[in-house]
């Protein structure tokens, strides 16, 4: 009787290790290594890009922002620039088919730095505040961007983008 219950304890427990053992050999991984095989660390300067090393770029955007403004011929909009993101890029896309001219104005300093660029009817245009020459990037907080289509009425829609980095606004 106990070599009976012995061979059915061995039996079992063989049973036992052949159903864990074969799960684990059709999962495993091959202990063979190549260089398909071996992780790789890629490090990068945020401000850089490259092109075939398919290494992807971290960028520090703080706000994107997207909205329509018309319907009379003053018409103003407001976005706003978070604290470290001054960096900023505005496409305007002029519906109207006369040219809407615009000034950007921060709020709370009154300080324009945008004052009276024009859009021509049916076109777009893109205003960076590196190309301004704001190097340091604008101050934190809302800003209202104000558009003028003079006797015409305004449609206008805004992109827009906040970073932290001056290449962020390319």
């Amino acid at each position: 009787m106990k070599k009976n219950k012995l061979l059915i304890a061995s039996a079992l427990s063989v049973s036992l290790l052949g159903a864990v053992a074969i799960p684990s050999a059709i999962f495993a991984d091959s202990d063979v290594t190549d260089s398909a095989n071996i992780p790789t660390t890629a490090t990068q300067d945020a401000g850089t890009t490259t092109t075939s090393d398919h290494v992807i770029t971290p960028q520090s955007v703080g706000n994107s922002f997207n909205f329509t403004v018309g319907g009379s011929a003053t018409a103003p909009g407001s976005f706003e620039v978070p604290k470290g993101f001054g960096h900023v890029k505005l496409r305007i896309r002029n519906y109207a088919n006369a040219p809407v001219d615009f000034t950007v104005q921060h709020n709370d300093s009154g300080k324009v730095y945008v004052d009276g660029q024009t859009v021509r009817k049916n076109s777009e245009t893109v205003w960076r505040s590196t190309d301004a020459g704001i190097s340091d990037g604008l101050r934190s907080g809302r800003y209202t961007i104000q558009f003028r289509g003079g006797t015409n009425k305004v449609n206008v829609e805004i992109w827009g983008v906040a970073g932290s980095l001056p290449s962020d606004a390319k």
